[in-house]
């Protein structure tokens, strides 16, 4: 199903384009597909990554010559992303791999968005069964998350390095700390930008912003749009 979402959302590329890489399994065969997609068609495109792991697959599928980091563009015409958790209502969730702000920079700036995921993301309500991410200055996480338990309620836990390698908090390619939330109901649109109106932090997991966004869902029947 990933393949055949990387394959659609390819077509949305045109020759001069600035394309924002998402982060995530998805948005890394996106980057395969379009590494052979310009490869045989010969487009010259400018990437501009969301995150060291993207950059990183980049690289391995041959798009290195093609990467520009956010400051060197002036605009990016597309961005094609995957998500942890879609709403009906088209919010999304992401960050489960840590690198929502990068991707927040790059997929709110976009003229077109285009979110590829497979159809078991697609949920009532944000969250369904994950924690909101919420990106915070490593000074501050303790008191960001009694501010925000003191609030709305429910629990929130420092995210660890669980795979093993490094000891304690995990660090984002920002260097910051992630606080895990998980609310005592759902998440509303304006909670984005009330949670980060908390001194301490930089951003969240919550996309609200682009109910205009290109959805692309995958199962075993095809890939349709939300």
């Amino acid at each position: 199903m990933k393949e055949l979402l990387a394959r659609k959302a390819v077509e949305f590329v045109r020759d001069g384009l600035v394309v924002g890489l998402g982060s995530g399994s998805t948005a890394k065969a996106f980057i395969e597909e379009l590494a052979r997609a310009v490869a045989e068609r010969g487009m010259r495109v400018t990437l501009v990554a969301t995150s060291v792991d993207s950059e990183l697959k980049a690289l391995e599928a041959g798009l290195g010559p093609y990467l520009a980091q956010p400051w060197a563009v002036d605009r990016i015409d597309l961005a094609v992303d995957g998500a942890d958790e879609i709403s009906r209502d088209r919010m999304f969730l992401k960050g489960g791999g840590g690198a929502m702000v990068r991707e927040k920079v790059v997929d709110y700036r976009a003229a077109t968005l285009v979110i590829i995921a497979e159809l078991h993301k697609l949920v009532d309500k944000l969250p369904g069964n994950r924690p909101i991410p919420i990106e915070v200055l490593p000074a501050a996480w303790r008191l960001v998350a009694r501010d925000v338990e003191r609030r709305w309620g429910g629990r929130t836990e420092l995210r660890t390095c669980r795979s093993g390698g490094k000891l304690g908090p995990l660090i984002t390619d920002n260097g910051n700390f992630i606080l895990d939330w998980s609310p005592p109901g759902p998440a509303y649109p304006e909670l984005e930008d009330e949670l980060k109106a908390i001194p301490g932090v930089v951003d969240t997991g919550i996309f609200a912003k682009r109910r205009d966004a290109v959805i692309l869902l995958a199962d075993e029947k095809g890939v349709f749009a939300l």
